[in-house]
């Protein structure tokens, strides 16, 4: 694996393995247990959004993992009549929010909010609220270039690939490569391509959280995820 590129909530990696073993890990990303509110009581609202409103925003607010707990159902409370806009960081009980400035509602002088939230444990695949974030991988390319490849053509590429060096076209970033085809367009109307364009046995991988859990720990869930369900496979067959 080489990494390419981590941002806040986000990691893009290559990786040589099989298309079919990326979706799998993929489609498994909803496999893992993740904290979220499935139920909302609410005693008091003044707000100008209804009950149902108010619950469906509370219901998508992502929270902090605490897999200690991951089998209990956990309660998080919000009871305010400060003036202004009611955010997610408000909710306090066992869990944390992962973010704070999530806005629910707002509030006019006077006006008071008073909510219960039940958070329980589950997963993607029963509803998106459980979702941690998303997995998703393309083929990285292997890009082929003559050395008597005319220079005109770095200026075909609109990811801006193909670089001068040396009087020489090189490519540079191939991973952001996505095979447009618009380098090999180029030598249509000339009589020999110098250029050529394949898919290398790397995939390239993104992963972005949603803030529940680490980019990292999405990966490495989703694995354990799916190795669990192929060794309860594997018992069965040998039955």
């Amino acid at each position: 694996m080489k990494l390419i590129e981590k941002k806040e909530n986000k990691i893009i990696f290559s990786a040589e393995i099989d298309e079919s073993l990326a979706n799998a890990i993929r489609r498994y990303v909803n496999q893992i247990p993740i904290f979220a509110i499935d139920e909302v009581e609410i005693s008091k609202n003044d707000s100008p959004l209804y009950d149902e409103t108010i619950a469906h925003r509370i219901g998508l607010i992502p929270l902090k993992q605490n897999k200690a707990d991951e089998k209990k159902v956990l309660k998080l409370k919000l009871a305010t009549s400060k003036e202004g806009i009611v955010y997610s960081g408000e909710l306090t009980g066992n869990l944390k929010v992962s973010y704070d400035k999530i806005p629910i509602t707002i509030l006019n002088r006077g006006q008071e909010l008073e909510v219960v939230a039940i958070a329980k444990a589950g997963k993607g695949s029963e509803h998106s609220k459980f979702s941690p974030g998303l997995m998703f991988y393309r083929n990285l390319f292997e890009i082929k270039i003559d050395k008597e490849c005319p220079k005109e053509v770095t200026e075909s590429c609109p990811q801006n690939l193909l670089k001068l060096k040396d009087g020489k076209v090189v490519a540079e970033d191939v991973f952001k490569c996505d095979m447009c085809g618009s380098c090999v367009d180029f030598f249509k109307k000339r009589k020999k391509e110098q250029i050529e364009i394949t898919p290398a046995k790397e995939v390239i991988i993104s992963i972005e959280s949603f803030g529940q859990i680490d980019e990292k720990e999405i990966f490495k869930e989703s694995v354990k995820a799916l190795k669990k369900d192929l060794a309860e496979v594997s018992k069965k067959i040998e039955k």
